[in-house]
């Protein structure tokens, strides 16, 4: 009995579905087996976000996270993105926008909710599609189960990234190409059209799944091939579609961008970061690293930490880096992304050249790390993870998993001469991994892959129990001798791999518990951090940051020196330092580390504040106002926080009228913070307690 995604044409008559795959589902029990398949990934997801909004890291964004939740809140406050300088696309940020709007204080969590609900329906799509390509519904349902017992994607899902509705949208759009490739006549060039704009839709939120655009010329010379028919040519309609949805997208873009760009992206730089001479292929914590220290020393322009918003790392540095270079050069730094993109893929190429064997080398690396069992982390380590939640733990499917019944997988769908469903999805596998390759691995970027190896893993399944049932001896002895090819390919370390310990992990950790006003937690995990990487000058700063708030500031000074050995040109690290200094009482002390942030490059604003308090609280308010007056001309403009100082310095000279004005603007741009500032220059600051 022939099930789904049966061809027009078939060139033979293939075995019947149960030869292979043993017995299969009604239609109508399909269905039930579909709503169970959402039952269990909802168990599942729930258990786990139960389990997750317990956990210091929920709610906590670090790094890309936090990115997109920066700019989802500038969206909500319809601020000028224009500083984002389209470094990457907005369909993310304006998914978080909109569950922000309707969620309130509750936004993150509608948002993580809502993820999660979004890989159950990409489950459910595997499952379907699994049941047209091997026209068995048994074997989809087992695919799609693959998919929904797998901890890697769950976890993606209850972290704010763009992962699991990128992923959805990939697999909508695979869902309406296998559709497309089986329709005819007029309403099929409707439908390829659509296909183009899906993808394109979905590379509004990583421009990574551009690359499968080269499916509509392959499937096009893959059917003239087939038929000489003029009809093989429609699937080329798929680039009109494409180009149709990239001009409105361009449109939009121009809100962060100053020229038009059909499509947003950090290609050029992610490039040389997978093929930089000496890279590894992978990202690593180690880029991490390096990357958050240029961000506290002086790679990070004035005007970038005037801003006190966040920025991504990468961004900030590949700007910079490509602003000193031009400057070198005696030329004027571009704002338009593209430029920045473009300066460092030909930075790239040039390093290429002068090593070519080196990256060949390269290459073979990451296409290995691309199968290897173990994942590569990109801002968390999944292993970390893991060790955290036991309802991660507790599922069974992992990448080795469905690696070792891949290949039976396909060779089922073989069986049934159903080439068409298999030809596009096994493009998309090959084409997106051939795109991960040319970058960087990680466990994010090699994550896309899971459904469709999910898929292929359901039928290998099926197909291996049902030949070792009917004692096919020849098609189980294929079935095991492609696992073992896999096992051998994909087990050993065959390049010497080395993942970073967990550092960064116990940092990030460390860094929630901070945030929501667990200090002895923060400490325990700040110190494994630096046990595990003792010269991580981030990490000694915010250990110095934890035992401040712990009320230690002997403790605390030690540790902003001990960071300082490391990056002594950071001012916010000197002010840190500063701050330690006046709780211990030692003013003098105090105000010449606050000198010493503010002589930096650049300078950080608070350090002129300090300054401030000091000599106000001292008497000296000639010193005081000249402070502000410096700290004004490098903000362009009074700050609350300024302005308060400023209302306490009239007061005390007798001028009440104007200190009462003064007071009064202070308090119109932000009352907390003018009241904050106001304290701090009448009195020195109260210690904080400790935590319970």
């Amino acid at each position: 009995m022939q099930t789904a995604g049966q061809p027009t044409t078939p060139s033979s008559t293939p075995p019947p579905a149960a030869a292979i795959f043993g017995h299969d589902l009604a239609p109508e029990s399909f269905r039930r087996a579909l709503v169970c398949l959402a039952l269990l990934g909802l168990v599942l997801r729930l258990a786990f976000y139960l389990e997750h909004a317990n956990s210091p890291s929920f709610g906590v964004p670090t790094l890309d996270q936090k990115y997109y939740d920066t700019v989802a809140k500038l969206l909500l406050a319809g601020e000028d993105l224009h500083e984002l300088h389209g470094f990457r696309p907005l369909l993310y940020p304006l998914f978080l926008a909109l569950f922000y709007k309707l969620g309130g204080a509750w936004g993150v969590d509608l948002a993580l909710l809502v993820q999660h609900l979004l890989g159950i329906a990409t489950g459910l799509i595997v499952a379907v599609l699994g049941a047209r390509v091997f026209r068995h519904r048994m074997a989809g349902v087992v695919g799609g189960a693959l998919f929904l017992l797998a901890p890697l994607p769950l976890f993606f899902e209850g972290e704010l990234l763009i992962e699991p509705s990128y992923i959805f949208l990939i697999f909508l759009g695979l869902w309406l190409h296998l559709h497309t490739a089986t329709t005819r006549g007029g309403r099929s060039a409707w439908l390829w059209l659509a296909c183009g704009a899906m993808t394109v839709l979905a590379s509004q939120a990583r421009a990574n799944i551009l690359v499968f655009l080269a499916v509509y010329p392959l499937f096009a010379a893959w059917r003239w091939w087939q038929t000489r028919d003029r009809a093989a040519f429609l699937p080329l309609l798929g680039g009109l579609g494409a180009l149709a949805m990239m001009i409105p997208w361009g449109i939009i873009n121009l809100k962060q961008a100053d020229k038009f760009h059909l499509v947003t992206n950090a290609g050029g730089v992610n490039f040389y970061l997978g093929n930089r001479a000496g890279a590894d292929g992978m990202f690593g914590h180690d880029v991490v690293t390096a990357l958050s220290d240029l961000s506290r020393s002086n790679k990070i322009s004035t005007a970038s930490v005037a801003n006190e918003r966040y920025e991504d790392l990468v961004e900030v540095w590949a700007r910079e880096e490509y602003s000193a270079a031009m400057r070198a050069q005696g030329r004027t730094p571009a704002k338009d992304p593209k430029a920045i993109s473009d300066y460092w893929m030909h930075r790239t190429l040039e390093e290429i050249q002068a090593a070519p064997a080196a990256w060949v080398k390269l290459l073979a690396k990451k296409s290995w790390l691309m199968l290897w069992h173990r994942e590569v982390p990109n801002n968390k380590d999944f292993a970390f993870v893991r060790q955290e939640f036991l309802s991660l733990r507790l599922l069974p499917v992992s990448w080795l998993v469905l690696l070792l019944l891949a290949p039976a997988g396909i060779w089922a769908a073989l069986r049934f001469k159903n080439r068409d469903d298999l030809f596009i999805l096994l493009v998309y596998a090959g084409i997106y991994s051939a795109g991960n390759v040319a970058f960087f691995i990680c466990d994010r970027y090699r994550y896309p892959i899971w459904p469709v190896a999910a898929l292929l893993a359901g039928g290998g399944l099926l197909a291996a129990i049902e030949l070792r049932r009917r004692r096919q001896w020849r098609g189980f002895a294929f079935v095991l001798a492609s696992a073992g090819l896999m096992a051998v390919v994909s087990v050993p370390n065959w390049f010497a791999a080395k993942l970073p310990n967990f550092a960064q992990d116990y940092f990030f950790r460390s860094s929630a518990w901070y945030e929501k006003g667990r200090f002895p937690e923060a400490l325990a995990d700040i110190n494994r951090s630096v046990e595990l990487d003792p010269r991580n000058a981030g990490a000694l700063q915010h250990r110095g940051n934890v035992l401040f708030a712990l009320n230690r500031p002997a403790e605390a000074v030690a540790a902003y020196e001990q960071a300082l050995r490391f990056i002594p040109g950071d001012s916010g690290l000197w002010n840190n330092l500063a701050a330690a200094l006046e709780m211990q009482g030692d003013a003098a002390a105090a105000l010449r580390a606050y000198r010493r942030a503010t002589e930096c490059q650049p300078p950080i604003p608070l350090a002129f504040l300090g300054i401030a308090f000091i000599h106000t609280r001292a008497g000296e308010l000639d010193a005081a106002t000249t402070t502000l007056d410096q700290l004004e001309k490098l903000q362009r403009g009074a700050s609350a926080a300024a302005l308060a100082v400023r209302a306490v310095i009239e007061q005390r000279r007798g001028n009440s009228t104007r200190a009462t004005a003064l007071e009064q603007q202070a308090r119109a741009r932000d009352a907390a913070t003018a009241a904050w500032a106001a304290e701090r220059a009448a009195k020195p600051p109260a210690p904080v307690p400790d935590s319970p």
